[in-house]
């Protein structure tokens, strides 16, 4: 494992999870520099320091090992860019699925099918996450036939539930419902609310019906975010299941067992290690160790690290940890799912490019 040199393209508001992941790790990552393509972008990445580019052969002549494209995907502007780079042969790691149709996911699967890319699909990375995928898939609690979360943003969440099943490349029965409510305002990524105000938000229901195994997502619109609502995770299987982060499962047919997935952080009280997560422990240790403490990096953060280590890693001729397919995959079922909730139908997934 070398110290990867590492190019961005993209100035807001995602882009900085990468940039301080980068900073946290100056032993892993090196940032070359950074494309801007708006006056106000070139200002916000000023502040980060690196030597800023209004163009990508500026960036290229600084010899990355990789770049990070993190811009809009709004009428096809990050697709194009990716199109781009693939074109001239140069690893990219995508910040997000690109596509917003079947036909858009197509044409740049087939553009990019041979390329050297991976996408930064970095919630099963996301250390409480990571452990709980790692306990679903290890057996103990049989075999997982069931998923019901609540995580955001259609890809994101049907990524996990994916992981936590193994269902891989099946192609699920699809179902959505949309639901609109008014409720307290909480924090965004402009900062914490300043007056009491109630707002409209989306609820998104889904479900992946794969026959043998199911997956429900619920999500009412910045639910991450808000302090009067809670994330769950559950996964069901045939001899146990994990219930957010508690873990119940059969020993034998007469013996039920329990534990908890505990977080072990340092810098609370009398500890003075510093602020940073250990790891996520379970009935007989680790279950999870932070490959990056000391540094003091936040969940999300640990999680896009791991994206950008296991992209050098990749390019060094280990294996690939969310691929081009996997991501328009996911994406695929994502616009399913707004399909379905436009039409009130459920709809047959079908066989694409991407899954042969």
């Amino acid at each position: 494992m070398g110290r990867y040199k590492i190019g961005l393209i993209g100035t807001g508001w995602r882009m900085g999870f990468f940039v301080r992941a980068a900073e946290a790790l100056p032993e892993l990552f090196e940032i070359t520099g950074v494309v801007w393509h708006s006056e106000a972008g070139r200002q916000n990445a000023a502040a980060w320091g690196y030597p800023l580019y209004s163009d990508v052969d500026g960036l290229l002549a600084t010899k990355p090992d990789f770049v990070i494209v993190a811009i809009t995907r709004r009428g096809g502007v990050a697709s194009r860019m990716v199109q781009e780079l693939a074109g001239k042969n140069v690893p990219v790691l995508m910040e997000t699925a690109l596509g917003d149709t079947v036909e858009e996911l197509t044409a740049m699967y087939e553009a990019c099918r041979d390329a050297k890319i991976q996408v930064a699909e970095q919630y099963q990375f996301q250390p409480e996450t990571a452990a709980r995928i790692a306990v679903a898939r290890s057996g103990q609690i049989g075999t997982v036939y069931q998923s019901r979360l609540q995580l955001p943003n259609g890809y994101h969440a049907i990524s996990v539930h994916r992981k936590a099943l193994g269902t891989g490349m099946q192609l699920p029965l699809v179902w959505g419902k949309e639901y609109v409510h008014q409720r307290l305002a909480s924090p965004t990524r402009a900062g914490d609310p300043v007056k009491e105000e109630m707002i409209e938000v989306k609820q998104m229901v889904f479900q992946l019906d794969y026959g043998d195994k199911q997956a429900f997502n619920d999500l009412e619109g910045d639910q991450c975010r808000a302090w009067f609502r809670k994330t769950h995770y559950n996964f069901r299987g045939t001899k146990g299941e994990i219930y957010d982060n508690e873990v119940r499962w059969m020993k034998d047919y007469e013996t039920p067992m329990y534990y908890s997935l505990d977080r072990m952080m340092t810098g609370s009280g009398t500890n003075l290690e510093g602020l940073f997560l250990r790891g996520i422990r379970g009935a007989e240790g680790f279950v999870y160790k932070n490959p990056f403490m000391p540094a003091r990096l936040s969940d999300d953060e640990i999680a896009v690290a791991t994206c950008m280590r296991k992209m050098g890693e990749y390019l060094e001729g280990g294996p690939a940890f969310y691929s081009l397919a996997e991501a328009m995959q996911d994406r695929y079922l994502g616009l399913l799912t707004e399909q379905s909730a436009a039409s009130g139908q459920w709809i047959q997934a079908e066989k694409q490019i991407w899954m042969e």
